[in-house]
């Protein structure tokens, strides 16, 4: 069972956690993309609207043929993903962003909507990295 100081302490690291993602992620993804593989794990499942990919490198090399990028992040929520009958130990975190972006040089902004799953890395337990993605462009 999963106490109340663990759930608490677990919903503030998520908190913690989503904001140092966040401010990373999109600065790597509108001006670092050579950075991004380094968010993901190996065999991290992506579907980019509609595209699907497996691991960093392959998102990475996906997105290299992208026209330039802005992503502008309007909105963030993070969740532990707690397992009953688990130790607070690290857990997954869920991120869920919205925004808008522009491509290359058109004035046009789009919304999109994107889920993240967090986890712990292999090789660094206090590091986290993209374990599922899920991005939309909207409207």
């Amino acid at each position: 069972m999963i106490n109340k100081t663990s759930k608490e302490s677990s919903i503030k690291a998520s908190a913690e956690g989503a904001t140092k993602f966040v401010d990373s992620y999109y600065e790597a993804i509108n001006t670092k993309r050579a950075s991004l593989e380094n968010f993901y794990d190996p065999n991290a499942s992506i579907v980019w609207n509609g595209n699907p990919m497996t691991g960093g490198a392959a998102f990475s090399e996906f997105f290299e043929h992208m026209p330039a990028t802005h992503y502008e992040v309007q909105s963030y929520d993070s969740q532990p993903m707690l397992v009953p009958g688990t130790s607070g130990g690290p857990c997954n975190y869920m991120v869920i962003v919205s925004g808008s972006v522009k491509y290359g040089d058109s004035k046009e902004q789009r919304g999109f909507s994107e889920t993240f799953v967090l986890k712990p890395s292999s090789t660094d337990p206090n590091r986290y990295v993209v374990a599922t993605q899920g991005f939309r462009l909207v409207v």
